[in-house]
């Protein structure tokens, strides 16, 4: 049977315990919510090349950036899902809006007010 749904290319930048977190919930949104679209886990991103590419691999990611500008930069990635640091997210998101992308950030874009 043929997937009729269109596809949501996510992107996630950071794979450690939010990273693994959200993977899980990318990989089986679908089992719990009926979804207009399908989640497909386009793209990882961190910044070591080999640690990136097993994490990517472990997760069930399809590809893998080392530069979050890059991913950010994709065709195939509409949504970035932002899993590092909170002094980082809003460098990340701003520049993801930017380039005309859904965001995913749960923690603040600031640690102080």
């Amino acid at each position: 049977m043929t997937e009729s749904r269109p596809t949501l290319g996510v992107g996630m930048v950071g794979y450690a315990f939010m990273g693994r977190v959200h993977s899980q919930a990318w990989r089986n949104v679908a089992s719990v919510f009926d979804l207009p679209v399908r989640p497909v886990m386009a793209a990882l991103s961190g910044r070591s090349p080999g640690a990136t590419a097993e994490a990517a691999d472990k997760l069930g990611w399809a590809a893998v950036e080392t530069d979050w500008k890059r991913l950010v930069e994709r065709d195939d990635v509409q949504i970035v899902d932002i899993c590092t640091p909170g002094d980082s997210h809003a460098e990340i998101a701003i520049a993801a809006l930017a380039a005309g992308k859904h965001v995913l950030c749960e923690k603040p874009l600031a640690n102080t007010v």
